[in-house]
């Protein structure tokens, strides 16, 4: 099966990567990307409407870069040609990438894919769905998520360590291990507003703090952030050994109101 992936320049980065992960996923569909597809020298109008003509599946990838892009605008109306003349009925599937406050008026009426707002391993699920019209579960890739870590601005002891996805939404579940004692610990996640009840799961050990936030996940540009502060002086940095994802396994679960600012 082959599948079209119509994009704004603009917006390569994350589509190549939606690409590339459904290539590894799910082996038996074949992507049409441009950077793949066009060579130096072609016909870049022709080359195009043949991709299309090939596909069996047409992604838009909508985004404030691509709605109003003439060349994207060219691809999904030979799209839709296609579709309306019911010579490939359900062949287009939108794809958010960005903040749009309004569809295309052709497109309003579709069921879209948020890409920002899902794991991978949701969207992955939900555009294999799109592409079959079957259902498949797959593993989960941890390349989407940055992890840097920080010095605490009040606390000369305590490093802060910021979970940052890339592109799509991460589970809340991560793990430190440290070298030195952790004295004391917090967490922050800007995107939690006002008083809420949450379902954690939290480890603590002398040297080991985990946290995992149960039916919230991490999305692009709001970090979650774990801070361990210790006894010794020094870079607290130096003393941060593993920073991993954790499932909550083995921790102490419970459910608590905390307010948040």
């Amino acid at each position: 099966m082959k599948v079209f992936f119509s994009h704004a320049s603009e917006d390569k980065p994350i589509v190549e990567q939606v690409f590339l992960r459904v290539k590894e996923k799910f082996p038996e569909i074949e992507g049409w990307l441009d950077k793949y597809e066009i060579l130096g020298g072609d016909d870049l109008i022709e080359t195009v409407h043949n991709g299309i003509e090939q596909s069996d599946k047409f992604l838009i990838f909508l985004s404030p870069n691509s709605i109003e892009k003439p060349w994207v605008r060219t691809e999904l109306r030979k799209a839709l040609n296609d579709e309306i003349n019911r010579i490939k009925p359900e062949f287009i599937v939108p794809i958010k990438i960005g903040h749009i406050s309004q569809f295309p008026p052709f497109l309003e009426s579709r069921f879209y894919i948020d890409i920002e707002s899902k794991t991978e391993e949701e969207w992955l699920q939900d555009i294999y769905s799109a592409i079959t019209r079957e259902k498949k579960s797959n593993g989960q890739s941890a390349n989407n998520l940055s992890i840097s870590l920080q010095l605490a601005s009040d606390e000369p002891k305590a490093t802060m360590v910021l979970f940052e996805p890339q592109f799509w939404a991460e589970p809340i579940g991560f793990k430190v291990t440290t070298s030195k004692k952790i004295t004391n610990t917090i967490w922050q996640y800007p995107e939690f507003k006002g008083m809420q009840q949450i379902s954690i799961s939290e480890l603590k050990n002398d040297f080991e703090y985990g946290i995992r936030i149960f039916n919230h996940n991490i999305k692009p540009k709001v970090p979650f952030v774990i801070g361990v502060i210790f006894e010794d002086t020094g870079d607290p940095r130096s003393y941060v050994k593993d920073v991993q994802t954790w499932t909550g396994e083995d921790g102490e679960q419970s459910i608590r109101v905390v307010s948040f600012k």
